[in-house]
C-alpha cells in the first residue's frame, strides 16, 4: 500500500475500496402481478365454456349462483338448477352452430331437402342426450354475501359423441358422415385451444374465503 493509501483514515479507505469495487448491484425483478382473487373457490368466478381448471380438464363447465333465500337447502337447489340452465343454453348453442354448418354441408354434396330436415330434426335429441350427461359435483356458499354457488359440468366427449348422431339422418352420403366425425373432433380441439387462453386469465388454483362454507 503507497503512502497516499497509508494517510487516509479507515473510514475513508473503506469507502474508496468500495467504489473502486466492480462488482455490479443485484438486481432486482420485478413482482409479477398477481392475478386478481376470489373471494371463494377460482370456478365461482367463471362462468360458462371449456373449463380452465385443472380437475374438470376436458370438460365444459357452466356456473349457476342464487342469493336471497333463507334456506340452504332451497337455495342451493336453486343454485344447481342455474347451473344446469346455464349448461343448456352453452350446448344448445354449440349444437346449433354446428348443425347449421352440417346442413350447409349436405346441401352442398346434393343431398335432397328432407336429409337437410332431418338433420334439424335430430338435433334437439343431441342437446337431450347431452344434458343426461351433466353433474353438479361442486357447491359453495358465501356466509359473508350468502351466495350460493354450484358448478355442472359435462365431458366433452360425451357432447362430441352426441354430435356424431347427425350421421343417422337418412340419405347422407358416406363422405358426409365422415366429415361430420371430423367435425365433431374438431370441436374438443376448439375447446382445448381455448381453455388454453382461458388459463392466462384464470387463478391458478381455487381459494376458500374466511368464513366460506364448502
Amino acid at each position: 500500500m503507497n503512502a497516499t493509501l497509508r494517510g487516509l483514515a479507515p473510514a475513508a479507505l473503506v469507502a474508496l475500496l468500495a467504489g473502486c469495487s466492480t462488482t455490479k448491484p443485484a438486481v432486482t425483478q420485478p413482482a409479477p402481478v398477481a392475478a386478481p382473487e376470489c373471494p371463494g373457490p377460482a370456478w365461482t368466478c367463471f362462468q360458462s365454456g371449456p373449463c380452465p381448471f385443472a380437475e374438470f380438464k376436458g370438460s365444459i363447465c357452466a356456473v349457476g349462483t342464487a342469493d336471497q333465500i333463507a334456506s340452504y337447502s332451497l337455495g342451493m337447489e336453486a343454485a344447481k338448477t342455474r347451473a344446469r340452465r346455464e349448461m343448456a343454453a352453452v350446448i344448445q348453442t354449440k349444437v346449433d352452430g354446428f348443425t347449421r354448418v352440417v346442413q350447409d354441408s349436405v346441401s352442398k354434396s346434393g343431398a335432397g331437402e328432407e336429409s337437410i330436415q332431418k338433420v334439424g330434426d335430430l338435433s334437439q335429441s343431441i342437446v337431450e342426450r347431452s344434458l343426461n350427461g351433466v353433474s353438479v359435483p361442486k357447491t359453495w356458499y358465501n356466509t359473508q354475501t350468502r351466495v350460493y354457488f354450484a358448478i355442472a359440468v359435462l365431458d366433452s366427449d360425451t357432447l362430441v359423441n352426441a354430435l356424431k348422431g347427425l350421421k343417422e339422418a337418412k340419405g347422407l352420403a358416406d363422405a358426409t358422415k365422415l366429415e361430420i366425425d371430423r367435425r365433431a373432433d374438431g370441436v374438443v380441439n376448439d375447446w382445448q385451444s381455448e381453455l388454453a387462453r382461458k388459463n392466462g386469465e384464470q387463478p391458478a388454483a381455487a381459494t376458500g374465503a374466511p368464513g366460506a362454507k364448502q
